[in-house]
């Protein structure tokens, strides 16, 4: 299906795939890429598909990683990459960013009191433990270095669940405002600073 969204807001450029084609059509849209140590048909997939997106964004940028495993690319730009069921995200700024799409499900909630207090897991939906999933993860690809406990170090301040605002944080003792929107199924979280 190909690019599905693409806007700039907050300093920041956001592209989301939704991933309908075939590895091989993937593929053909692709410039040469190495898919020899990829084992499933899905990480391909996704491989692939953050690749033409990068393209649409920063045409001819190679992605490398950092020694944590978070994706590079040399022009001076910042990127962050995510993905979920069948969609692919990719933000780029000239500020540090991190970026979080999930599909909304049950998951989160079944697993909130891992990631959130004890006492923020009463009367959660699903779609509001998937959003506070995603902004913690947006947080945790925004640090790039690991060694984050979701639960301790990362605090949300109180929020009413709505299609798209924004999300207060205090991240090991620091204020970071986050941007999320419901796209179709899945919420897509940015924090950019």
């Amino acid at each position: 299906m190909g690019v599905i969204k693409k806007f700039k807001e907050n300093n920041c450029t956001i592209a989301i795939w939704d991933m309908q084609e075939s590895v091989e059509e993937l593929v053909l849209l692709s410039e040469k890429v190495d898919l020899s140590k990829v084992a499933t048909e899905k990480r391909k997939k996704e491989l692939l598909a953050s690749r033409l997106l990068l393209n649409e964004i920063h045409p001819s940028q190679q992605i490398t990683y950092n020694k944590y495993g978070a994706p590079e690319i040399k022009n001076g730009s910042h990127i962050s990459i995510s993905h979920s069921k069948n969609l692919v995200a990719i933000a780029s700024s000239k500020q540090k960013i991190g970026l979080d799409i999930e599909q909304i499900s049950e998951k989160p909630l079944r697993l909130s009191s891992k990631f959130i207090s004890k006492d923020a897991c009463n009367n959660l939906s699903q779609e509001k433990a998937t959003l506070i999933w995603c902004c913690k993860e947006a947080l945790f690809k925004w640090h790039q270095k690991g060694n984050v406990d979701f639960k301790n170090d990362i605090a949300l301040k109180p929020f009413i669940l709505e299609d798209e605002g924004k999300v207060t944080a205090i991240f090991k003792s620091k204020k970071h405002t986050l941007y999320y929107k419901k796209v179709d199924t899945h919420f897509l979280v940015y924090v950019c600073t």
